[in-house]
């Protein structure tokens, strides 16, 4: 009797955790499915004036890209610190040179001669410098790399079908007047004494004190000339506030000099980039949306307000649904347990 009460309830338990489990299996989980557009990348969409182009989207995550054709920058230059003439640049600048080499062209460098390969067809262009007549390896070199061109640490700065040009310079001091109120900056040619000798072949690589005096030394006669008197006057530049320049290839305007300070501003376009989230808020050019993600490659850019208020409906039926299943599989376990419970009660030993 004991035996045959423990199989009804034992049938009931898995007749429940059977149900359970099978209502788990055809019940479908709920979606978020909104109307409007969805944007693979490479894509535009409009708000207001403004275009916007899908940069990238990636399994629930993505970037926003636009075009500013008129940002605001800025720069500062310290007082008493030098900059390169390959970062600032003006009219009749002295100190910068620069040397366009030829498709084809051999140049020699520290590591031996090479024939420059210019190949327009990558982005960015680039080129190769394959060695002639020694053991170096092939190297490729691109805009803003250096090269020891005749003595001198050079930079690329331009690879195109015309060749390479490569620029190179001096720096230069950054002097503002002692004034309360300064209204221009100065720049003072910084002499690379080094290299000066190591590329004049007249004089020795290195100076000499003579009676106090730093001097360059003549390899004909053994002679030797003051280094100031030796070395050209330097090359100088007095810019006052409103003028313009060139820094890192922007045309700039010098601001409101300071004791410190020289400010520059310029316009420019710049590329601003928003990141996309599933469910995060976006600001698209002064008005409110938000991304969701229908699929890996995809992406919906929707505006708050009805919109929004069915997706966040949409995803508490999706926690609800979960919630149920949960229970679900409580039920289906439990049954499990207290059917396997009361097998293992009811074939216990009888006591006489």
């Amino acid at each position: 009797m004991q035996r045959r009460a423990a199989a009804i309830y034992i049938a009931l338990f898995l007749v429940v955790g059977a149900g359970a489990y099978g209502f788990m299996g055809v019940t479908e989980e709920p979606s978020v499915s909104l109307a409007g557009d969805a944007y693979a990348a490479g894509d535009t969409l409009s708000v207001g004036d403004r275009t916007y182009t899908v940069a990238s989207v990636d399994d629930g995550s993505g970037e926003l890209t636009w075009r500013n054709p008129a940002a605001e920058f800025s720069a500062t230059l310290e007082n008493g610190t030098t900059v390169s003439p390959l970062t600032l640049t003006w009219d009749g600048q002295a100190a910068r040179w620069s040397s366009t080499l030829a498709d084809g062209a051999e140049i020699s460098t520290a590591d031996g001669t090479f024939q420059l390969g210019v190949n327009t067809s990558t982005d960015p262009p680039t080129a190769t410098l394959e060695p002639v007549g020694n053991d170096s390896e092939t190297a490729t070199i691109a805009v803003g790399d250096t090269l020891n061109y005749r003595g001198n640490e050079t930079t690329v700065t331009t690879v195109d079908a015309e060749g390479v040009t490569l620029t190179w310079g001096e720096p230069y001091l950054v002097s503002v007047p002692n004034a309360t109120d300064p209204d221009s900056v100065s720049f003072h040619q910084q002499f690379d004494v080094s290299t000066r000798l190591v590329n004049d072949p007249a004089v020795y690589n290195e100076t000499v004190t003579v009676d106090g005096v730093k001097s360059v030394v003549w390899r004909a006669n053994d002679s030797t000339t003051p280094l100031a008197t030796y070395l050209p006057e330097p090359d100088t530049a007095s810019l006052s506030e409103g003028a313009t320049l060139t820094y890192e290839g922007s045309t700039v305007t010098v601001g409101n000099i300071t004791a410190g300070t020289v400010p520059l501003s310029w316009s420019d376009e710049r590329t601003n980039t928003i990141s996309l989230s599933e469910g995060a808020n976006v600001t698209l050019n002064g008005q409110s949306y938000f991304a969701h993600f229908p699929g890996s490659s995809s992406v919906q850019i929707l505006q708050h307000g009805e919109d929004y208020e069915s997706y966040q409906q949409q995803l508490e039926e999706i926690d609800y649904y979960h919630e149920r299943m949960l229970g679900l599989w409580g039920v289906a376990i439990l049954s499990l347990l207290a059917a396997i419970l009361l097998l293992g009660l009811a074939y216990l030993p009888v006591r006489g």
